[in-house]
Order: structure tokens, then C-alpha cells, then sequence
């Protein structure tokens, strides 16, 4: 396949607005594709990558799904899409549990003081181990600005998630600075009145923080892993 073969399978597909690192996957399987036509049924470059593009056109053809969303979006985005933001819930789900258990155990078996202490060690420790691995791969994170044009990939979406979370995080070191007994006991279920709803509120403010983290983390991970494939790519936009 010559390269302004190449060029045109690129371009075409630049134009479905593909986020790249997808763009790449499917680029490859339109390549495959239309070598096997052209060996198989013996046709020529345009005819075999017009019906390459018949087989894919309603996987990549966007439209408005009718929703709140009135970005029009592709079937196989939407699919691609739920498959990334599943693994970074499920990734976020499973070990934001570990310090949310710690912080527990840490409640029912230490002095208010120290449960405070610790607890804000745990988030904030967490936290700015978030905002370390960000800062040692920005040369990475930057490139998705130097780029806006285009989606490099669509884990980018979700790798600032940690920055909503410094709200609630300052709410939560006032309070633990200020009342750690109060929240110790909120957790405990030892309140003497105890309110279901603040209850609820210390226990999803806390939980909260520490899924944002982790949810941040995996979105990092992948985009570091997807960035590096497309760094190749970045040439030819």
C-alpha cells in the first residue's frame, strides 16, 4: 500500500472525529481489511477501501442519540466509551474501599485526636500522590492541550476528577481539625442523637475524595499507556 494510500485511509478517518488513540485500532483494521480484499477478490485500492467503508459505516457514523447530550456521537464511541469509564469504576470501586475500611477500623480503635490525624494523612496522602504522578508525566497530560483540535484519547476526560474533590477535602479537614470527636462518633454510630443524614454526608464526603483519587489514578494510568501509542501518530495532525 503506498503512502498517499495511506494518507487517504488516515484522513478519512480523521474526519470521523475519532479520538487518535482509536483512530490508530481502527486504522489498523481498515489497512487489514482492504489488503485482504484486494488479494481475495482481486480489487483495486478505491474499490476495496469503498466497501471497507460500507462494512464500517454504521459503527463510525455519528448522529444525536436523543438525549441531553446533543453532541452527535458514533455506536462504536458510545461502546468504546462505557468500556473505559466500566474499568476506571471498577478499578476506583475496588480500591477506594481498602482506605475507607482503614479509616473505619482506625475510628473504632484509636483516641478522637489520632483518628483525625489519620484520617486526614490517609486523604491527603492520597491526594497529593494523585497530583505527584500527574505532575511527573505532564510533559505527557500537556500534550492533550497542545492538541485540542482533536481527542488523543478519552481517558483525558477524567484524569482532573481529583480537582473537583478539594472542595469537599477542605470541608473535611476543618471539620476533623476542628470536632474529631463529633465525626469519630458520627462513624462509630455512637452520636447521641444520631442524624441519618449526617451520617450520610461524613461517610460519602469521605468516600467520595478517596473514589475521585482513585478513579483519577486509573484515567492517568490508561492515558499515559494510550498516549504512548499515539505519540507516533502525532505527525500527521
Amino acid at each position: 500500500m503506498t503512502e498517499s494510500q495511506l494518507s487517504e485511509i488516515r484522513n478519512y478517518l480523521l474526519s470521523k472525529k475519532l479520538p487518535i488513540d482509536i483512530l490508530i485500532e481502527v486504522n489498523d483494521h481498515f489497512i487489514s481489511q482492504i489488503s485482504d480484499l484486494q488479494r481475495e477478490e482481486n480489487l483495486s485500492f478505491e474499490e476495496a477501501f469503498e466497501k471497507t467503508k460500507l462494512s464500517w459505516d454504521k459503527e463510525l457514523k455519528p448522529y444525536w442519540r436523543g438525549n441531553l447530550n446533543l453532541e452527535d456521537i458514533s455506536d462504536f464511541m458510545v461502546k468504546t466509551k462505557k468500556e473505559i469509564d466500566k474499568t476506571n469504576l471498577f478499578f476506583a470501586l475496588k480500591f477506594s474501599t481498602i482506605p475507607t475500611l482503614l479509616i473505619f477500623i482506625i475510628a473504632f480503635n484509636f483516641k478522637a485526636e489520632t483518628f483525625g490525624y489519620l484520617t486526614l494523612s490517609i486523604v491527603f496522602g492520597l491526594t497529593f500522590y494523585t497530583l505527584i504522578k500527574y505532575f511527573s508525566h505532564y510533559q505527557d497530560f500537556k500534550l492533550a492541550k497542545k492538541f485540542k483540535k482533536y481527542v488523543l484519547t478519552l481517558h483525558q476526560h477524567s484524569v482532573f476528577i481529583f480537582l473537583i474533590i478539594f472542595s469537599p477535602l477542605l470541608n473535611i479537614y476543618t471539620r476533623l481539625i476542628d470536632n474529631p470527636e463529633k465525626y469519630q462518633k458520627i462513624i462509630t454510630f455512637q452520636s447521641d442523637k444520631p442524624i441519618f443524614i449526617e451520617i450520610t454526608f461524613t461517610f460519602m464526603s469521605i468516600y467520595l475524595i478517596i473514589f475521585g483519587v482513585f478513579y483519577s489514578l486509573s484515567a492517568q494510568k490508561n492515558y499515559i499507556k494510550q498516549i504512548e501509542k499515539v505519540k507516533p501518530f502525532l505527525k500527521y495532525l
